[in-house]
């Protein structure tokens, strides 16, 4: 088998460039091969259509958001959002007459004059027809050939695979001009087009021109979409380029979208792999990543394949060129660096003890770490006690290292925090001081490994840090989670003041989004909201409205309380309400409702000068 030489495609990308508009480049292709139909409509959405088929025939650097453009245009690259933008915008504007489609509608098909409105809009200008033998080898050019295949061959192949009709060729594709074409390859001779290996079709494309993002994207995770696994059929979550917070009750999927936005962004799992339970899903259940560098955005796919019961990448995952962390609930943490790692390194899931106990072969663990690294005066001790003091309680004060001691039972030195009270060795410490402990020493345990490893293979270290916290507010007293997250978007400036970071929260927490209110920043932040809807899981996007005090948090829609008071309290006043809103005064059900609002009522409760109103105005002495 043979493949089509790099002089060949560069003199059809010529011929294409000279005159050839997009439109029938993309979009009239994309429509045949899907056999649009003609004077009637079906349901489809043309963006997906014609962004499949740049992604099939245009990306040809897989390392650039970008798609090569081999038609006549401003530029020889495209950004990865065109389908739904720019030629979104001369399918439904500039050929809008070619197609049967209303606004806001599903639903497209061919008009019956289509192929003289497309030949009226493109002889009018700059344009001229398409060159058939010049769009057959741009379509053909990755396919193997066998060595007696002529040009002749190739366009019928394009005409078979694009349902080319002989009006559609009469009107619209014109035959090759010898002035450009003939001098570079005889066309029709067997084997003047073909070589025994495959084109570099990317060097091809930079030769040409390298994309505007040439090199490795220095973007950020754009969105996760998921298809037939999880609690829902569909979860789409799209991400702050600063800051994504995800609120919701128990069990509706909080965990599980973190995991998921874990593997998705470094193709790995933290925890137990995510399985479609459906029998009718597992064939269909998908994951889509997107990557956003600049405006352009990159999307990625894996579908679940049952027989192995694993994911399947629909090709090379892109990547943010970063370093990764995941704090689990339960005081467990993921990390990922390329720059640390090997390609075929198993994942680097940390337990809880592992943490503080170490790992051996990876990872010396906080209790000795923190030690070796206060007595020898390491650098990274000093960075370690600025982020400890930094994400410190306001009530505790600062969170402070004391002088190492010895423990019965145990030949380590410890290390030991300082309260106003005392001081206390670290393993004895509570449950909320030894995560965020547990945090600041994986954070800057990292950012030393990563900078090690970076120096070693000679390159740069990287500017994006991706950190996921699950349950930020776990352990924590009101005090404390007022003031973590905005101590935690700050982590990224005390590694480094040249680090930018990304965060996905996720949080059951009033004081947690009570403490955003003068740091939320709608152009870079997202809150979505997990809420049961019958039998059905919803993700929501809202919009983050300041409410001021924590009760006015607890009583909004992202977390539903009807009022901020006891269960019991609720139930009483909802019925107090409905006394006063009914049309008569029921004396006794009035009395009543009073004696079970003085026990779950304080006196100085503000409901009390409505309700004793009422009474009075009803005849009931309290």
């Amino acid at each position: 088998m043979t493949y089509l030489t790099e002089s060949a495609i560069l003199t059809a990308i010529e011929e294409l460039k000279a005159a050839t508009h997009p439109f029938l480049g993309i979009t009239f292709l994309a429509c045949k091969k899907s056999r649009l139909p003609v004077g009637r409509v079906k349901r489809l959405s043309l963006d997906a259509l014609t962004r499949k088929h740049l992604q099939q025939h245009h990306r040809l650097d897989e390392d650039s958001t970008h798609f090569f453009q081999p038609f006549k245009s401003r530029t020889n690259w495209v950004r990865g959002n065109y389908a739904s933008t720019s030629l979104q915008a001369i399918n439904t504007q500039t050929f809008k007459r070619v197609f049967l489609h209303e606004r806001g509608s599903a639903d497209w098909g061919f008009a019956e004059d289509y192929v003289d409105l497309i030949g009226l809009a493109i002889g009018t200008g700059k344009y001229r027809r398409t060159p058939l033998q010049a769009i057959a080898i741009w379509i053909a050019k990755s396919k193997k050939w066998t060595p007696d295949t002529t040009v002749d061959d190739l366009v019928e192949d394009f005409i078979h695979r694009y349902n080319i009709t002989p009006r559609e060729q009469k009107k619209l594709f014109a035959p090759a001009r010898p002035r450009t074409l003939h001098h570079m390859v005889t066309w029709g001779a067997p084997g003047s087009l073909f070589q025994s290996a495959d084109p570099d079709l990317r060097a091809l494309a930079h030769r040409i021109a390298p994309p505007p993002d040439a090199g490795k994207p220095d973007g950020t995770l754009a969105a996760i979409e998921l298809s037939k696994v999880g609690p829902s059929d569909r979860f789409r979550l799209e991400l702050g380029e600063r800051l994504t917070v995800i609120a919701g009750d128990n069990g509706l999927g909080k965990s599980f979208l973190l995991d998921v936005t874990w593997w998705a962004a470094t193709r790995r799992w933290a925890n137990r792999p995510a399985v479609p339970f459906k029998r009718d899903a597992k064939r269909a259940a998908r994951i889509a990543y997107e990557l956003r560098a600049g405006a352009a955005v990159q999307t990625c796919s894996s579908h679940f394949e049952p027989q192995s019961q694993t994911w399947v990448h629909q090709r090379d995952y892109p990547q943010v060129d970063a370093l990764y962390v995941y704090a689990g609930v339960d005081g467990t943490f993921s990390i990922e660096d390329d720059h640390r790692d090997t390609v075929d390194a198993a994942p680097f899931n940390l337990t809880a003890v592992e943490i503080w106990d170490g790992k051996a072969g990876h990872m010396e663990g906080l209790i000795r770490d923190w030690v070796n690294w206060q007595l020898s005066g390491e650098k990274w001790f000093g960075l370690f006690e600025k982020l400890l003091s930094h994400l410190s309680p306001s009530d505790l004060g600062r969170l402070r290292p004391g002088k190492p001691t010895r423990m019965p039972g145990d030949p380590r030195m410890i290390p030991v925090i300082e309260h106003p009270y005392g001081t206390t060795p670290v393993p004895y410490a509570s449950a909320g001081v030894r995560r965020v402990m547990a945090l600041a020493y994986v954070m800057v345990w990292a950012w030393q490994e990563h900078r090690l490893a970076s120096e070693l293979r000679g390159v740069a270290p990287v500017r994006r840090l991706v950190l996921l916290v699950d349950e930020v507010e776990a352990h924590l007293h009101p005090f404390w989670q007022r003031t973590i997250l905005p101590a935690i978007l700050e982590i990224g400036e005390f590694l480094d003041e040249r680090l930018k970071a990304q965060m996905v929260i996720s949080t059951h927490s009033p004081f947690v989004l009570a403490s955003l209110e003068t740091r939320f920043d709608g152009s870079s932040d997202t809150l979505y909201h997990l809420r049961l809807e019958g039998s059905e899981v919803h993700l929501e996007r809202e919009d983050f409205i300041k409410h001021g005090n924590v009760s006015s948090w607890l009583t909004a829609p992202i977390f539903g309380l009807g009022h901020a008071r006891s269960k019991e309290g609720e139930q009483v006043l909802d019925e107090a309400v409905q006394l006063q809103l009914a049309r008569s005064y029921d004396r006794k059900k009035i009395q009543m409702a009073s004696d079970r609002l003085r026990e779950v009522l304080p006196s100085d409760d503000p409901f009390w000068r409505r309700w004793t109103y009422f009474a009075e105005q009803a005849g009931v002495d309290l």
